[in-house]
Parts: structure tokens; C-alpha cells; sequence
């Protein structure tokens, strides 16, 4: 299981990474104005929200990719990815062709059901992240116990 998980944990992490190094390029006006297509949030909260997004998921995909604070991380993006799938949602229901802005405005993806199915997939493998804890090569493991954790280790697979 430990493998698993850490190749999950490294391919969503390194998502997270992009997706806002991508947001992050195209600067918080940019990513401000996507975040305001949707029209679901006050204008008084998207842009203090185009300016932290990118910055979360990158802390988030690199704690993932690390392996460190990884539950909290795992649970936290999981949570994103939620909240990302029932925005993609309202604009398919209320057929609102805006770019979803996953990564960045470069990357035009109108919103459809299977992207809601992604992020919704992509948010149940984020909570088995943080379900089944942070998998081989990670930072909490070595954090928790040196060598304990390698004899741990072993008993993943």
C-alpha cells in the first residue's frame, strides 16, 4: 500500500504544483477574474482568493509531493477538489460557459460532467492519502522515527 500511496501522492501533489505555478504565471487578476466567472462568490471575497489560491495549491501539492504534514495536506486538497467539482457543477447546471481555470488561463476547459467527475475522483484518491497516511519516501515518516520508520516501511507493501 505504502507504493501506492506514494505515487498518488506524488502525481496529485505535482498537479496541485502546476495548477498553481500556472495560476501563480498568470497573476492574481488573471485568476481573480476566472474565480469570478463562476458567480458564485461576492466580489469582496475573489480578490483576496486570486491571490491565495495559487499559493495554497502549490504549498499543498509540494507538502504532498514531500510527504509532509501529508494527512493535513491530503485532507485539505481533497476538500479543494470537492468544492472545485461543485463549482464545475453549478456551471454546468446553470450553463455558464466559463474556462474553469484549473490551470491557469492558458488552458481553456469549458465545464462538463466529466470534469466533475475528475475532481471528484481526484478528491476520493486525495482522502485515501490522507486515509491510509503518508506512504513510502516521506518526510513524516523520517520526522516520526528514523529508523522505526524504515522497519514500518517494509510492512507497507
Amino acid at each position: 500500500m505504502g507504493v501506492a500511496v506514494l505515487i498518488v501522492r506524488i502525481l496529485i501533489g505535482g498537479l496541485l504544483l502546476v495548477a498553481g505555478i500556472l495560476k501563480a504565471h498568470d497573476g492574481p487578476s488573471a485568476t481573480a477574474a476566472t474565480i469570478a466567472g463562476y458567480r458564485i462568490l461576492p466580489p469582496v471575497v475573489v480578490a483576496p482568493l486570486g491571490v491565495a489560491l495559487p499559493y495554497l495549491e502549490i504549498l499543498l501539492g509540494g507538502y504532498l509531493v514531500a510527504g509532509l504534514f501529508t494527512r493535513a495536506a491530503a485532507y485539505a486538497a481533497a476538500a479543494q477538489f470537492l468544492l472545485f467539482a461543485g463549482a464545475v457543477a453549478s456551471l454546468v447546471v446553470r450553463q455558464i460557459p466559463a474556462n474553469c481555470g484549473c490551470f491557469g488561463s492558458g488552458v481553456n476547459t469549458p465545464p462538463s460532467w466529466g470534469h466533475v467527475a475528475a475532481d471528484l475522483a481526484l478528491a476520493a484518491l486525495a482522502f485515501g492519502i490522507g486515509w491510509f497516511g503518508p506512504g513510502r519516501l516521506a518526510v513524516d515518516r523520517w520526522l516520526s522515527g528514523g529508523a522505526g520508520a524504515a522497519q514500518t516501511e517494509g510492512s507497507d507493501l
